[in-house]
């Protein structure tokens, strides 16, 4: 009756993330059907711009050959003065006067339309790319939902055959990764790209003001700093989802980045001691060990008010091990610390067990934290391709 009840559940979680993802595919094919409109729209008006720019550069051209002729008629009247009266040198003096201003107006007249012209053919520039990305974006959907519908609406008979408690978990491990780094790919094209784009939209905006709005220029800049600081949150978070450096660098060089980070964010010292460095034979033993230094380093910062942290890494060809030490305030330890205090400390402790590992903590109030653990340092069962 329970495992009834599980795959009931299943299926509808099943049915909740491709209901998900169809509403997901609605809301990129209005987002592509907006700025397809916008696209075209834009197209009309820059047409309008592009026929005035024609227009006035002509007009130009004849008051300029106006304001010529009214400038070589006064210095003819004013060359030749004892031959004209004082009211036809008045005339003179006056109509060059104002042909040189028919002519500055109408070179700023069309001064502002190339500008506008040149704004709108970036703007168009702009909502272009993001008509082709919706669009990509579009045919990728089709294909996860072709995916989902096609594969895991049958996934409540898989579960049936998953009857080891440690292949499921690593599964699930391998399946949390895969996730990660597919929302660090849709982050960075979408959202990262989007705010930059925003950030470039705030600066024309204070290029095309025709009147100096204080206020208006001030909430303006204060947008395009709120909008940088996002920017800069996403890329952090793409980073903390899927250190790319793991797989490029390894895992010391990875961990030392994100010592870096702490110690130049928070002003903590960070001291890491390489007791050894071996091969670590599993991908999965490897983003696992870089996961639990990671949030134990996270948990240190956040709650500890520490000064200093101890890192001892031990990488040997039968084991992982490490301790991760803060100078901390510390906690009293007691048996529902982990249920009712820290789903990080869960997080690692199961993590660590799906692997054959240990993990354990030791702390006293005002005497630090100290996070202890042991991995196997082997392939994982299960972890080959299917």
């Amino acid at each position: 009756m329970e495992n009834t009840n599980t795959l009931g559940n299943m299926n509808k979680v099943i049915d909740n993330i491709i209901q998900s993802v169809r509403s997901g595919q609605d809301e990129i094919f209005s987002i592509y059907e907006n700025a397809k409109n916008e696209c075209e729209r834009i197209k009309l008006e820059l047409q309008l711009f592009k026929d005035k720019v024609v227009d006035i550069i002509r007009e130009v051209e004849i008051l300029e050959n106006e304001e010529k002729k009214c400038r070589n008629k006064l210095f003819i009247v004013s060359k030749n003065f004892e031959r004209y009266s004082e009211e036809d040198i008045k005339n003179a003096y006056q109509e060059a006067t104002d042909a040189q201003v028919k002519l500055i107006l109408k070179r700023e007249e069309e001064k502002n339309l190339v500008k506008a012209r040149n704004e709108l053919e970036i703007r168009l520039k702009k909502n272009t790319e993001l008509v082709e990305k919706a669009e990509n974006y579009m045919y990728k959907m089709k294909s996860v939902m072709d995916f989902l519908v096609g594969d895991l609406q049958n996934v409540s008979k898989q579960l049936n055959l998953l009857e080891d408690k440690n292949q499921m978990g690593i599964n699930i491990i391998k399946a949390q990764e895969e996730e990660r780094r597919k929302i660090v790919r849709d982050i960075h094209d979408g959202p990262a790209q989007s705010l930059a784009s925003l950030v470039l939209k705030s600066e024309m905006l204070e290029k095309i003001m025709d009147k100096d709005i204080s206020l208006l220029k001030d909430e303006i800049k204060e947008m395009k700093n709120v909008i940088r600081d996002t920017l800069k949150d996403v890329r952090r978070i793409m980073y903390d989802l899927s250190p790319t450096s793991l797989d490029d660098l390894g895992l010391i060089p990875t961990i030392r980045r994100i010592i870096s980070d702490i110690t130049y964010d928070r002003g903590i010292n960070i001291d890491l001691i390489e007791l050894s460095n071996e091969k670590i034979y599993s991908p999965l033993v490897n983003v696992t060990v870089f996961r639990i230094i990671q949030e134990s380093l996270n948990n240190a910062w956040k709650h500890s008010k520490c000064k200093n942290i101890k890192i001892k890494l031990d990488i040997n060809k039968t084991n992982i091990s490490a301790i991760v030490e803060d100078d901390g305030i510390g906690f009293k330890l007691s048996n529902d610390i982990i249920s009712k205090n820290s789903f990080g400390i869960k997080f690692m402790k199961e993590r660590v067990e799906l692997l054959d590992g240990k993990l354990g903590i030791q702390s006293k109030e005002g005497q630090g934290t100290k996070i202890i653990f042991t991995i196997p340092n082997r392939e994982v069962r299960y972890e080959g391709k299917d």
